[in-house]
C-alpha cells in the first residue's frame, strides 16, 4: 500500500512537471507583442507575421497581423482591403480599425466580411448613399461633408448621407452608389467583432487562450499566464 502511494505521488509530481513545462514552453514561444510601444497588444487568436510563429495564432489568414514600416499594426481583409488596428479588446472580442487614408467609403466598395471571421458591431450599422453634387459650388456647407476622399476631376463635389433626413436638399444631385449595412464611419474608426475562436472565458479568468490541437472542432483551452501555478495549467475546453 505504501509503495502504491509513493508511486501515485511520484506520478502526480511528474504529470504536474510536464504540464508546467508545456505551459511555460507555450508562453515563452508565443509572447505578447506590439508593433510599437503604444500599439495594441497582440496575442492569440492574432499573431504578428514574421515575429510570431504561425502556431501562436488561430489558423485563419485574417488573424494574421503585420507591422508597417512605421510600426503601425496592419489587418488585411478580403478583398485587398488594408486597415490599421488601433485597439484590440480580448475580453469583448472586438477590434477598432481605421483607414489611414481616411476613406472608408472606398474600402467598403471592396470589403467582403462574409469570407472572414469578423462582423460589424450591429449598434453602428447604417445605410450610406453617395451623391455627385458637381452642379453646386462649394459655397454650400454640406457639399463636401464626409465625401472629400471621393472627389476627383469628374466628381469635384461629392457628399455622403447617412439617413433619409440628410437627403432633403439633394434632389438636384446625382446618386453615385449606395452601400448597405455598413458602420457609421464619422468618428474615424469602425469596430469589428469575432465570435470564434471563443476566448472570453479564458480572458475573464486572466488566463491565456490557445488552440486545442487535439480537437477536430477547433476548440480552445486556457493556460495560466504564470506557469508556476502548475496544478491548473491546462483546463476549460471551449468550442
Amino acid at each position: 500500500m505504501a509503495n502504491c502511494t509513493i508511486f501515485l505521488s511520484c506520478l502526480l509530481i511528474l504529470t504536474n512537471f510536464v504540464a508546467g513545462y508545456l505551459s511555460r514552453h507555450d508562453v515563452d514561444n508565443c509572447p505578447e507583442l506590439r508593433c510599437k510601444e503604444d500599439g495594441p497588444l497582440v496575442r492569440f487568436p492574432f499573431y504578428i507575421k514574421g515575429r510570431h510563429d504561425e502556431s501562436c495564432g488561430f489558423p485563419l489568414q485574417c488573424f494574421q497581423l503585420s507591422c508597417s514600416n512605421t510600426n503601425d499594426t496592419i489587418l488585411e481583409l478580403p478583398v485587398s482591403v488594408t486597415l490599421h488596428v488601433s485597439n484590440i479588446s480580448y475580453i469583448s472580442q472586438t477590434l477598432d480599425v481605421y483607414d489611414p487614408t481616411g476613406c472608408f467609403l472606398k474600402q467598403f466598395q471592396f470589403l467582403n466580411l462574409s469570407t472572414s471571421p469578423f462582423f460589424y458591431s450591429m449598434d453602428t450599422i447604417t445605410d450610406v448613399s453617395v451623391f455627385n453634387c458637381s452642379k453646386y459650388d462649394n459655397s454650400l456647407p454640406w457639399v463636401h461633408q464626409w465625401g472629400d476622399c471621393l472627389v476627383d476631376s469628374s466628381h469635384p463635389f461629392v457628399t455622403v448621407v447617412f439617413s433619409m433626413e440628410d437627403m432633403r436638399d439633394l434632389l438636384p444631385c446625382n446618386k453615385m452608389f449606395n452601400i448597405s449595412l455598413v458602420p457609421d464611419t464619422r468618428n474615424g474608426f469602425i469596430t469589428l467583432e469575432w465570435s470564434k475562436p471563443e476566448c472570453r472565458r479564458c480572458e475573464a479568468k486572466h488566463k491565456l487562450c490557445r488552440l486545442n490541437t487535439n480537437s477536430s472542432k477547433s476548440q480552445t483551452h486556457c493556460l495560466n499566464k504564470f506557469p508556476g501555478n502548475i496544478s491548473s495549467s491546462r483546463s476549460d475546453l471551449q468550442i
